[in-house]
């Protein structure tokens, strides 16, 4: 990594509310900020919420950070990363329903600012993504370093061969602009780059901003023998569907491992107190993977919490206190807000935030910020209630608007639009609100232009 970028002064931080024990050196300075997002890991992929799936690593971060019990996403991978970096609701730019298939020449709108670009007016000079990108490769303006970030390892779709590194047939593993010709499982060379990006650097430089996006356990389901071997001693001769259990759980245990040694990293090099560290999932399991989402109903692709509602951790030792659970409506569209209010950074977003500031709640000053949470696709969250509008997603099949009242139903069973009617009307006017916004170009279907297309060699474009 280039090192002559880095500057050599820090600016003060105007931090209040600091854990108790934190140092005035930690207290001086800004975050490092460390975002790790899986890939279609369910509700009930992990131990902490009672999964078979071994995952010492996160249920050791989610005892001693701040679990997130009510984090939402979108129910599919490229609108759920576009939130995540604009604070903005996807459906503003083309990315209500689908992901970026290969053959699609569209990426996130280039007037958006990003979430790294924001950071690096803030005086974050060294700002990388690690991993899967999803969010436009057809031209190079779409590409992340043409996005704000000032280092790029890993891939531009998704679904890639955990192995080969290939979609559709092409190599798609890159560093910067260039192809990349590393040999070795996908995950274990994303947790490297991400370890060695650490290394690079010390506590008395200036900050970083490291986007960790692994591509696991998203399909194709693909893991190492050894630790398949964790789970069965003889996959062959399991059922397709147990091999796909087996598979998939090897696949979240190495992603948990890896998760492990890139917070080992972040201790070694003393930066762990003094880094703001967020895990969570861009989407709940697929219906026919080897995923759970279990106790939660549904699956990737829908609104009801099993699509949506994902696991989530934040950990900030120098200024929150950890071990313990907060039940905040929250979800991808806050982390920008968020961030821009923990570092203090003045002025109006280059455009409206649609997430909100949930620092009070993380700091302990505040219990639960009232809001209503647009999920996409005629549904809206908040404290009490969801609204399911009808017809607004194919997948979900009901015949009526359905409405959930979570302190009576936490599994999202009953319908309770005629009990309460002036709350489904509310929301129903809320998600109408934003169902009805378009976007300035027209959306096409996923499969539009798939017959005709001709993969780039390495996934490499000129324009």
């Amino acid at each position: 990594m280039d090192k002559s970028k880095a500057l050599s002064f820090i600016l003060p931080s105007l931090f209040l509310g600091y854990a108790d024990g934190a140092s005035a050196h930690e207290k001086d300075k800004r975050p490092n900020i460390v975002i790790i997002l899986a890939d279609d890991l369910g509700w009930g992929d992990v131990g902490f919420h009672g999964s078979n799936i071994k995952t010492p690593n996160l249920d050791k971060l989610a005892e001693e950070g701040i679990r997130m019990n009510r984090f939402y996403t979108a129910p599919v991978s490229s609108p759920t990363r576009a939130g995540l970096l604009t604070g903005r609701y996807p459906n503003r730019y083309g990315l209500r329903e689908t992901v970026i298939p290969p053959w699609r020449d569209f990426g996130l709108d280039t007037e958006e600012e990003l979430l790294p670009e924001m950071l690096g007016k803030a005086g974050y000079t060294e700002r990388a993504i690690i991993g899967k990108w999803h969010l436009g490769h057809s031209r190079k303006e779409y590409y992340p370093l043409s996005r704000g970030f000032t280092y790029f390892y890993g891939h531009l779709n998704g679904a890639i061969d955990y192995f080969d590194h290939k979609r559709e047939g092409e190599l798609d593993w890159h560093r910067n602009w260039d192809s990349s010709y590393d040999e070795g499982y996908s995950t274990d060379l994303i947790t490297q780059e991400a370890i060695n990006y650490i290394d690079n650097h010390s506590q008395d430089e200036n900050p970083f901003f490291l986007y960790v996006a692994y591509n696991a356990p998203h399909t194709p389901l693909q893991a190492k023998p050894e630790d398949i071997a964790l789970y069965t001693d003889n996959i062959e001769a399991l059922s397709p569907r147990e091999r796909k259990k087996a598979t998939y759980a090897a696949m979240v245990t190495c992603l948990d491992r890896g998760i492990g040694k890139i917070r080992e990293a972040l201790k070694a090099k003393g930066m762990d107190e003094n880094t703001l560290f967020i895990f969570f999932s861009d989407n709940g399991a697929e219906p026919n993977g080897g995923g759970n989402n279990k106790p939660l109903r549904g699956t990737k692709f829908e609104e009801w919490d099993g699509g949506v509602r994902t696991p989530a951790i934040i950990s900030y030792p120098a200024k929150y206190k950890g071990g313990r659970e907060i039940s905040q409506v929250t979800g991808f569209v806050d982390i920008m807000p968020t961030i821009k209010s923990i570092l203090s950074i003045k002025g109006k977003p280059h455009r409206p935030f649609d997430g909100i500031d949930i620092s009070p709640v993380l700091s302990g000053k505040e219990n639960i910020i009232k809001r209503d949470l647009y999920l996409g696709c005629g549904a809206v969250v908040n404290n009490d209630y969801k609204l399911i509008v009808r017809g607004k997603n194919d997948r979900i099949k009901t015949d009526e608007d359905f409405l959930i009242y979570y302190p009576e139903d936490s599994y999202e069973k009953m319908n309770v639009s005629d009990k309460y009617p002036a709350e489904l009307q509310r929301l129903k006017k809320i998600a109408e609100k934003y169902d009805a916004i378009e976007p300035p170009f027209k959306v096409l279907p996923y499969g539009h232009g798939r017959e005709d297309f001709v993969v780039p060699s390495e996934w490499k474009v000129a324009k």
